[in-house]
């Protein structure tokens, strides 16, 4: 029997349903590791306390007072092998024979035991792990190391695979591998004559949510009975909240917080239009593909957004949205303005998105492409050195 080692990280955030897919959809048995190298839980239990090649480990524990017992373990952990002993165990009675690292970081955390044991890996870059400098620098060497030993590198924009040939990743390894939107949202039927506009992701540095509100507070002043719907929480949901009133414009927008799909479709079906103005930050951090964009043009809602990242793509410009230069508020104003007072061209427009989100990022082609990824990595020369 083969079975795939997924390493999550922590558990995801609620808007990151690209991962959940990857869970549910997979073909195969599959076994999932949250947090990061050496911290990782398996159905809730640390994998270091119950994956032991050492079977006096756990008469210890039941006779130990706890704290000798933790004391004993942690000194047991600052040796390499003693980690990479706990690794083995789990994979040799799990039968994985290929693991998955969601985001770059925990593919370059496991590869060094991947290495040892010989279990051919992939990894799905997706935002973050291949732009944010700051969290880039520490991995630098690490990386070098993953992108040597990975069979197989899923990157999920064009302008992201630039970036990681950039930091030396072989091109002949990666493979682009764009999300796709679940069914339900081609189910949806906008009211383009709502005078709505909805954000929907995290109030984040990258998406920059409080640009996206000073392009609406500029729209108000041609359509005053437009309203704003933001959806999601982050760590500027407070600003934002905060420029809505200190601007006058409180009445006109909306923070319903984070909310999973199905408490989301009532207000795509109510909208008129999506809006997100991702930019790239100071320190260098940017988009993979904005699945929220995905979901919205599956919806049948226009997009204005920026040309940034997977964006550029993934709406075409004047056809199935409007894009604009990153922080050109006054242009983002402007074709809000141009969505609200003309329902029909909503309509068309979004008509176009979800044919072309159909088309082009659909979720089976998505899961499809991992999986055979995944299978590629099973026959790849480091397995068949270990068997």
């Amino acid at each position: 029997m083969s079975t795939t080692c997924i390493i999550r990280g922590n558990v995801p955030l609620i808007s990151e349903t690209f991962l959940s897919a990857h869970v549910e959809r997979l073909k195969g048995e599959k076994v999932i590791l949250y947090n990061y190298f050496p911290e990782y839980t398996f159905n809730g239990r640390a994998v270091r306390y119950f994956y032991t090649q050492r079977p006096l480990a756990a008469k210890l524990k039941r006779l130990l007072p706890v704290f000798l017992y933790d004391k004993l373990v942690t000194a047991h952990e600052q040796s390499d092998a003693r980690t990479v002993g706990f690794m083995a165990a789990f994979f040799e009675k799990h039968k994985v024979d290929v693991i998955l690292a969601e985001y770059g970081f925990n593919g370059a955390d496991i590869t060094p035991v991947a290495k040892q044991l010989g279990i051919p890996l992939v990894v799905h870059f997706h935002g973050h792990d291949a732009h944010r400098q700051p969290d880039l620098e520490p991995y630098k060497d690490r990386y070098q190391e993953m992108f040597a030993y990975a069979s197989r590198i899923a990157s999920v924009s064009h302008f992201m695979t630039e970036t990681l040939v950039g930091m030396g990743a072989d091109p002949n390894k990666i493979t682009y591998n764009p999300y796709g939107a679940r069914e339900y949202f081609y189910d949806v039927q906008p009211d383009y004559q709502s005078c709505t506009l909805l954000t929907l992701g995290r109030f984040a540095d990258i998406k920059a949510p409080y640009l996206s509100l000073m392009a609406f507070r500029k729209a108000l002043e041609t359509v005053p009975q437009a309203k704003l719907v933001m959806i999601g929480d982050g760590p500027l949901q407070e600003a934002c909240w905060s420029l809505a009133q200190t601007w006058g414009i409180g009445d006109s927008v909306s923070f319903p917080g984070a909310l999973t799909h199905s408490e989301a479709m009532p207000f795509l079906n109510k909208s008129a239009a999506f809006v997100q103005h991702s930019v790239t930050t100071s320190y260098g951090d940017a988009e993979g593909m904005p699945n929220s964009i995905l979901e919205a043009g599956a919806a049948a809602l226009p997009v204005v957004s920026t040309r940034h990242a997977g964006i550029s793509t993934s709406v075409i410009d004047e056809t199935t949205g409007f894009l604009v230069d990153e922080r050109d508020v006054d242009g983002m104003a402007s074709r809000m303005v141009q969505l609200l007072l003309d329902p029909q061209l909503c309509r068309t427009m979004g008509l176009a998105a979800r044919g072309h989100i159909r088309k082009n990022y659909n979720i089976d082609q998505h899961i499809n492409t991992l999986q055979n990824l995944i299978e590629s990595a099973r026959k790849s020369p480091e397995r068949q050195k270990t068997q």
